[in-house]
């Protein structure tokens, strides 16, 4: 038998010593005076999510769900969290309570199919994006569930179901904050080379831009049966994040991936 090793199975107590913004400042000093208001405790978690202090944040969401069990949105955002902490069983089981809770809630489906694809299991992740796609209510969110969707179907083998997915997908659509998204199905549809996709200067874009066409690049290639690419390209994804976007979902999604194929990062 192997040893037991402490700090495999326990998470420190200790947070973070950052200085808080005013905004946290003054709903922690709040809720000290009111203890058993569960909007000040989901507020200071919201305030704590801001500054990336996302333990804090899950405490102060947990105080909140403590007080108002069955408040959905306070499970939705604590999964949230609980996703950026990499416990992605913890926010799976947040999101499907609130998806019990708040059914008609778009963004409790969407993290759900990711929870779920995080985890490997496709099928559920499948049936929660096809929630979330039926929930679609402007381009943006169309485009965000879709670009998942069409990886999830793709990864259960039912390419045909994935193709029809594209049908919806114009050039000229709102696509909002999903620009890399929208970028990433375009080239699905065959509009976009693989190579046209990534930023031509990766020193000057985003982070988030960087690692969220990647993930989709590097799935591409997957499907394309390019191994070689598929790992050279998770690999840039996680270098390129591991600093300050290891909380994004392309970097868990990479992360996952990476695992699964032995790569160190």
């Amino acid at each position: 038998m192997g040893t037991i090793i402490k700090e495999y199975e326990v998470a420190s107590r200790k947070r973070s010593d950052l200085e808080l913004n005013e905004a946290a400042a003054a709903l922690k000093q709040q809720v000290q005076t009111e203890p058993y208001n569960d909007e000040l405790w989901m507020k200071l978690g919201l305030a704590y999510a801001d500054q990336k202090l996302y333990r804090d944040a899950c405490d102060a969401y947990s105080m909140a769900i403590a007080i108002n069990p069955f408040c959905g949105i306070y499970h939705r955002h604590r999964a949230h969290r609980y996703l950026s902490c990499w416990r992605f069983e913890d926010a799976c089981a947040d999101f499907v309570t609130a998806s019990r809770l708040i059914p008609e809630n778009w963004d409790v489906w969407y993290h759900l199919g990711l929870s779920y694809f995080l985890l490997n299991d496709y099928e559920k992740a499948a049936e929660a994006y096809q929630q979330c796609y039926d929930l679609s209510y402007d381009d943006g969110s169309l485009i965000a569930v879709t670009d998942w969707y069409w990886i999830t179907l793709n990864r259960l083998g039912r390419k045909e179901e994935a193709a029809v997915l594209l049908d919806r997908i114009h050039d000229d659509m709102d696509y909002g904050d999903n620009y890399a998204y929208f970028q990433r199905l375009r080239m699905y549809q065959g509009k976009l080379q693989p190579d046209e996709l990534m930023p031509a200067d990766l020193t000057t874009a985003t982070s988030l831009n960087v690692i969220t066409m990647g993930f989709g690049l590097a799935n591409y290639y997957r499907e394309l049966d390019n191994q070689d690419k598929y790992k050279e390209v998770l690999h840039l994804v996680l270098e390129k994040g591991k600093d300050d976007m290891y909380m994004a979902f392309a970097y868990l999604a990479s992360m996952v991936d990476a695992d699964a194929l032995g790569i160190s990062y």
